[in-house]
């Protein structure tokens, strides 16, 4: 299965992924993965993370939130 797809095989059902390490957190909002590991390691990544064993991970549905809350630009 490609790495860019967010859903995973499951027997015969498929399933969103719903936590995103950096790399995925940096596709999925936008942002490179350093400015995102830079932020989170000097504690001004405003999006809170997991840790799952070693990993440090992102809940898409605390990044959704976040995004949600964010003010519009006009323009």
């Amino acid at each position: 299965m490609k790495k860019e797809t967010a859903n995973i095989k499951a027997g015969k059902k498929k399933f969103a992924k719903r936590m995103l390490n950096f790399d995925e957190l940096a596709e999925y909002i936008g942002l490179s993965p350093q400015t995102i590991r830079n932020k989170f390691y000097a504690g001004e990544f405003p999006i809170p993370a997991k840790k799952i064993y070693s990993k440090t991970l992102w809940d898409i549905k605390d990044v959704d939130k976040y995004l949600d809350q964010l003010p519009k630009v006009d323009g």
